[in-house]
Order: C-alpha cells, then structure tokens, then sequence
C-alpha cells in the first residue's frame, strides 16, 4: 500500500501500486510494480494500522493525516470524547429518564409474556393447583408491587 504526496505531505491513502501505472501511461514498468522506487512518482510506502477501540456511546474516532515512522507513513487515528463533561453529565440523566419511563412498558411485556407462557394451565379440561393460581394471580397485581416500576428479578414472583 501506498500514499499520494503532494510537496511531501500525504494526500491521498491508502492507494495500490497499480495507481502508479494508470497514472503513467506512457512509462514502461516492470511486472512486478512493487519493486520500483514510488518516491520519483509522487508516492511513499504506508502501513495500515488496527482501529482502535473506543466507547462509541461517548467517543468519536477518525482517520487523521498518517505520521511518518521510519520511512514508511502510518495510518493514524484520533479518538476524542463526544461531549463536555457537562454534555456527558446531561445525556446520561436523560438516557436515564427514558430507561426509567420505559420499565413500566418493558415489566408489563415480560408479565404478559409469563402469564401467556401459563395460559394452557386455565384451559377448561384442566384444573390449576392454588400455586398455579396464585402465581397467575402475582403476575396480574405486579403493577402494585412495592418497588413498581424499578422491579429486580426476585420482586417477580416464582413459577411454581
């Protein structure tokens, strides 16, 4: 790989060997094009480098301008924080407020979920055990549990 100069800054990259052809129609090279000296066309060797891990929630990452490391340019990434600490602070209590405002909808589904998961124990050829019913029962009031909406996994009640 490769990277274009123009008054010895990068400009372009990464960028093949075949580029140099295409762009010198009239010079003869050889088969093997990586064997030729790239700098007498405008060019420079260039390593890619690993994309860097960062939080995308709270951080952005771009591709900069490659730095030069022992002759060869080296792509080069830049992570930077997405907001203030301010920012931060805001989007976390809102992200916050909507997690909370969607407990009661997200609790509601699970319950609908279990209690569809029981309906077979009412059908009319089966008799429910008084388990059976309190449970189905638990599921139908969890809305008045004591910690509604901020429910944890033992406030559901037990399956029998």
């Amino acid at each position: 790989m490769l990277v274009k100069l123009e008054n010895g800054v990068p400009v372009e990259w990464p960028v093949t060997h075949s580029r140099i052809k295409h762009e010198n129609p009239n010079v003869s090279f050889p088969r093997d094009v990586t064997k030729i000296d790239v700098a007498a066309y405008g060019y420079a060797s260039f390593d890619a480098a690993d994309f860097p891990e960062y939080d995308t929630e709270y951080q952005n990452c771009e591709e900069i301008t490659p730095v030069i490391s022992g002759g060869t340019y080296v792509q080069t990434w830049q992570v930077s924080d997405k907001y203030t600490p301010a920012e931060r602070t805001a989007y976390d209590a809102q992200k916050e407020t909507a997690r909370v405002a969607a407990l009661p909808d997200m609790h509601r589904s699970k319950r609908d979920s279990l209690l569809t998961e029981t309906d077979w124990w009412a059908s009319s050829d089966l008799t429910m055990t008084a388990e059976q019913t309190a449970y189905r029962q638990a599921l139908r009031d969890i809305t008045d549990h004591a910690n509604w909406p901020h429910l944890s996994e033992s406030d559901w009640p037990a399956k029998p």
